[in-house]
């Protein structure tokens, strides 16, 4: 089932509902780089992570999957109809039970799993100790799926169940790379752009170094590849000009 509702892979993304400005920021940003690398995002549409996930997918024009507790109306929660409406328009809305099914609290578990199975790996941004993220988690080891855990504060109760499941063997994540480094090598070479055969070698290792750990400033490439700082502007010119890099806000740079 994975990918056929959208023809792209796909990666789950759950955390918590009463998650930190941390975790929002994170999965917002994880989930832009997997729409920018061709990725459908899937998620559940509740408050905090999953809206977050959502959202950041939607605002990098990628698509997204959001699966209902109950049935497609009335939308759960009720405060996110317009969020759902965006995913509707470019992804899918996706609910087992008929029209007008009130939501009850075994829904969730069901939910979960219908998550795990539509997606390669799952990726849990916050979770406390006991939480609907870590079950999906669980569904996902249970499919053979992989398992990728953005490590939080060791003072946060929102990140105790993330730090169990890393604990219990799950991969950190602390970049779209690590997901796109535990994808089956037959989804990853489809997604990551070839490099140009005619790059010189700085060229070509400041894009590797891009590609690798994603949006980095410019002092940091430089400190990273030990170049002074005006060679490595001189290198991210010539590849913006070539549209190989995009030059953002606060001078940090990407992969295109």
């Amino acid at each position: 089932m994975q990918g056929q509702l959208t023809g792209a892979p796909c990666v789950a993304m759950v955390g918590s509902r009463a998650c930190s400005v941390y975790g929002r920021n994170v999965a917002t940003r994880l989930a832009e780089d997997l729409a920018r690398a061709g990725i459908t995002v899937v998620s559940g549409l509740a408050r905090g992570i999953d809206a977050a996930a959502h959202r950041g997918c939607l605002d990098a024009g990628g698509m997204t999957i959001a699966v209902l507790p109950g049935g497609l109306c009335p939308v759960y929660p009720r405060r996110h109809r317009a969020l759902a409406r965006r995913v509707a328009a470019c992804g899918a809305l996706v609910a087992e039970h008929e029209p007008g099914t009130e939501v009850a609290r075994w829904h969730f578990p069901k939910r979960n799993r219908i998550m795990a199975g539509l997606a390669w790996a799952t990726v849990v941004v916050e979770a406390a100790a006991r939480s609907g993220a870590r079950i999906t988690a669980n569904l996902a080891l249970e499919y053979g799926r992989e398992v990728l855990v953005v490590p939080g504060p060791i003072t946060s109760a929102t990140s105790a169940g993330c730090h169990a499941l890393l604990a219990d063997g799950a991969h950190p994540c602390t970049g779209v790379a690590d997901i796109l480094d535990h994808l089956p090598v037959t989804v990853t070479a489809k997604l990551r752009p070839s490099t140009p055969t005619d790059l010189d070698s700085p060229s070509r290792a400041l894009l590797e170094l891009l590609r690798r750990r994603g949006r980095l400033g410019a002092s940091k490439v430089a400190e990273l590849l030990g170049w002074s700082l005006m060679d490595t502007l001189t290198t991210i010119t010539g590849l913006e000009v070539r549209g190989l890099v995009r030059i953002l806000p606060g001078n940090r740079i990407e992969s295109c």
